[in-house]
């Protein structure tokens, strides 16, 4: 799907009338927005919004932004810097009217996937996931160990704005079966650093890899994230030796344990019935003392967290995760089978999945989250990554549900909003240019139906239950009379995800989505029959 780059000299208004609800349905989208997706303006204004930072500051507003070759040029109340009230200097080519929603910057999802399938044998085309990502405000990914050719090549095109894409870094994985001794992995991280590799993964490595690779990565200023697992390393190691960042929730407990796990003497780690069975396990066995140091040592050393608790959530409420709303028009056959309980998908572990399993997994999310909330309180960087197209998680709608999940946690929805937007800038090394509405960077921005801080489930591309009293949007804590009409009405969403300037329309996207899975639906018994 290119995008269609044009220079326009006629205004376009986009403006917001029946849509403030963010309804989210091809009929209601404004007949202006055709005119408007996917396209580059010389000169695009937001106007009226409030705005969400990036950082801890407080909304402001309502104020304008002006957007010029995928910048923003100003933000205030005239449209280029002027006086208040001022006309402007040059009219603007398109205007979009923000009256009754808000403005934050684009989310960074440090943990992502690109799949072209997920069950062997259905296709599942890539711009699937791309939309979805666009539509729950993704405008950066992180890229942990897809197919690297092909993420270089998307990734380019992302750049150029050929293909409707979030922002694309690559980091390959470099784990054991691909490299052996330390001077191996030397030579291969060397080497994938001149294809382009924008960062390294780093999977389950004994000691002496481990220094090899962090201090080859170091020399050659490329920054690591790490999927620990259960190896002869924990978190210290990777702490020490000074990688960027860690993932999961593997490593940092086991660290702080005294001993070893107290695995039955059958584990089999191949079987993921068991490796994630016993994985609910671990931090009810870590020593809280140690845990606490552990945490230490992480803000010590700068080290970050990407927990992406959205990932593992099903472990703890399968019902749950099997019957999200939005598997009805926007889950693809591919991902639904890939879903399925089958020893052979990676996270499909669910096979007689037991109530103690789990009571297991909440109790683990209980301490987890509690260890996650000190780091975050001692100064550690928390940022949002969704690992998505797993154990019932849907791309989009995975790093929704992270936000949600961070509050959980503890932290308030300004926090939550930081750790995605401007903490992911600053674990990519592009805070100088990414993560706030802020003059001179890049004009990555959501346009909201709503105030976030007020429900972080309105970013979900679903949207959400909102109150109306009298016609008009209100908070359910709202004092209400006897003669106040009350409705409660699907609404929310995001309305219009900009990456690099370029407005993405949400419902477009999502009508694309709906019809994609649409389409492979209706193919899939001439593909079942094909097959046999």
């Amino acid at each position: 799907m290119a995008v269609n780059i044009l220079r326009r000299s006629a205004l376009i208004a986009i403006g917001v009338g029946a849509t403030t609800l963010g309804l989210g349905v091809a009929a209601q989208q404004p007949p202006s927005a055709a005119a408007l997706h996917a396209k580059a303006h010389r000169r695009l204004v937001i106007k009226n919004a409030m705005v969400i930072y990036g950082n801890p500051r407080p909304p402001y507003g309502p104020v304008n932004i002006t957007i010029e070759n995928g910048r923003i040029a100003y933000v205030g109340t005239g449209y280029d810097g002027g006086a208040s009230g001022s006309a402007p200097t040059a009219e603007p080519d398109a205007i979009i009217d923000a009256a009754g929603k808000y403005v934050m910057p684009g989310i960074v999802n440090t943990h992502v996937h690109w799949h072209e399938e997920r069950q062997p044998g259905v296709p599942q085309p890539v711009q699937y996931e791309r939309n979805l990502y666009l539509a729950a405000g993704v405008t950066t990914t992180r890229d942990v160990g897809s197919d690297f050719e092909k993420s270089k090549r998307w990734q380019a095109e992302s750049n150029a704005h050929t293909i409707v894409a979030p922002r694309m870094l690559v980091y390959p994985v470099v784990g054991k079966g691909r490299t052996g001794s330390p001077a191996e992995i030397r030579a291969w991280i060397r080497d994938i650093k001149k294809k382009g590799a924008d960062g390294l993964k780093i999977i389950g490595m004994d000691r002496d890899q481990l220094e090899a690779i962090l201090d080859e990565a170091h020399k050659l200023g490329l920054r690591t994230a790490t999927h620990i697992g259960v190896e002869e390393t924990t978190a210290k190691d990777y702490i020490e030796l000074g990688v960027t960042s860690i993932e999961h929730f593997y490593g940092v407990a086991d660290a702080a344990l005294n001993g070893i796990q107290n695995f039955p003497p059958e584990m089999n780690y191949s079987n993921e019935i068991q490796r994630f069975g016993r994985a609910g396990e671990l931090y009810a066995q870590a020593d809280p003392a140690k845990l606490s140091k552990i945490i230490d040592l992480m803000v010590e050393h700068h080290v970050a967290w990407d927990p992406t608790f959205s990932i593992y959530e099903a472990s703890r409420d399968l019902i749950r995760a099997q019957n999200q709303p939005w598997f009805k028009d926007y889950l693809h056959p591919s991902i639904q089978e890939f879903f399925r309980g089958a020893l052979d998908n990676h996270g499909s572990y669910f096979i007689g999945w037991t109530s103690t399993q789990e009571a297991r997994w909440r109790q683990q999310y209980r301490i987890w989250m509690d260890a996650v909330r000190e780091f975050g309180t001692k100064g550690g960087l928390i940022t949002t990554g969704d690992d998505a197209g797993y154990i019932y998680s849907v791309y989009g709608f995975g790093i929704a549900r992270e936000l949600e999940l961070q509050e959980e946690a503890g932290f308030r929805p300004l926090e939550v909003i930081e750790h995605a937007t401007w903490n992911g800038a600053r674990l990519l090394g592009m805070d100088d240019r990414l993560g706030k509405v802020r003059e001179g960077f890049i004009a990555d921005l959501l346009v909201v139906n709503g105030n976030p801080l007020d429900n972080l489930r309105l970013l979900n591309p679903y949207g959400a239950d909102v109150m109306l009293v009298n016609g008009k949007p209100a908070s359910n804590y709202t004092p209400v009379g006897p003669s106040d009409r009350i409705e409660n009405v699907h609404a929310g969403g995001i309305e219009w995800t900009i990456k690099d300037g370029i407005p993405y329309h949400v419902p477009t996207l999502m009508a694309e989505v709906k019809e994609m899975v649409a389409n492979a639906r209706a193919d899939r018994p001439r593909q079942t029959t094909a097959g046999q």
